[in-house]
């Protein structure tokens, strides 16, 4: 059992990359399905699916190496989780400009997507984020925080 301060940071960030990663990793699966039913939309959903595999791939490693004490894995974890906020407000911006629709079928669809959207991803992604990059997580890899 971890007692250390930089073990438990490490494991906490490790722990939600997984959740994370797990997440992005069913959403792939979802989009493949889409693809498959929905050929028409091939373009959205291969795009969706592409964003989807590197970011559960990235969360997943990450989630991995990081109990491992692999700097790797701290990485994965920053990096997985900094480019789930990016894809995010990407998604938002392009749906609040036109250049994406979000349809729950009914009105307010932007707002209710983007909101949905913000409240799954944004506290996770930070807290993940902010737990990845912190010393104590960089000393659990060996990092040097100077």
């Amino acid at each position: 059992m971890t007692t250390s301060t930089e073990g438990r940071t490490a494991l906490a960030a490790a722990a939600l990359a997984l959740l994370g990663g797990l997440l992005y990793a069913a959403g792939f699966v979802l989009d493949v399905v889409t693809l498959v039913r929905f050929p028409a939309d091939a373009a959205r959903a291969g795009l969706h699916a592409a964003v989807d595999a590197v970011l559960a791939s990235v969360l997943l490693s990450g989630g991995v190496l990081l109990p491992r004490q692999h700097p790797a894995g701290r990485l994965g974890c920053v990096a997985g989780s900094t480019a789930a906020l990016l894809a995010t407000l990407t998604s938002l911006v392009l749906a609040a400009t036109g250049l994406a629709v979000v349809d729950l079928g009914g009105p307010g669809d932007l707002a209710a997507g983007g909101v949905a959207a913000l409240a799954l991803v944004l506290p996770p992604s930070v807290a993940t984020l902010a737990l990845a990059a912190s010393r104590p997580a960089a000393r659990w890899v060996g990092v040097s925080t100077a």
